[in-house]
């Protein structure tokens, strides 16, 4: 299995994992989408809580240029560190929703 294809099925197990957890609050689903075309991996919540809609991405991850970009974490899971667990070395991963500026500093890969 090349790269690509081996953080394409990882980035996927990873989302697979989390989109069974459903809210406690609401009559809210989790629903997950991959575009495996473009490299865009989502959950998100979709729904009502009372009467207030419930709409959002709750992880987000892009592979772009040979790396693993966390777009988006409104959760407490550490995605970059269940991602190293997996195999993905730290050079290949971006907390793409940090500054530039703060990515220097973060251990991870900048872009």
């Amino acid at each position: 299995m090349d790269k690509l294809d081996e953080y394409r099925t990882k980035v996927k197990q990873l989302l697979t994992k989390y989109v069974q957890y459903k809210p406690s609050y609401g009559d809210v689903e989790v629903e997950q989408i991959f575009d495996t075309e473009r490299d865009h991996y989502q959950i998100i919540s979709i729904g009502w809580n009372n009467q207030k809609r419930v709409y959002g991405p709750i992880m987000h991850l892009d592979i772009k240029n040979d790396k693993i970009w966390i777009q988006q974490n409104t959760t407490e899971v550490n995605i970059a560190s269940e991602l190293m667990e997996m195999g993905i070395p730290k050079q290949d991963i971006v907390i793409g929703f940090h500054t530039p500026k703060m990515r220097q500093l973060s251990g991870f890969a900048v872009e």
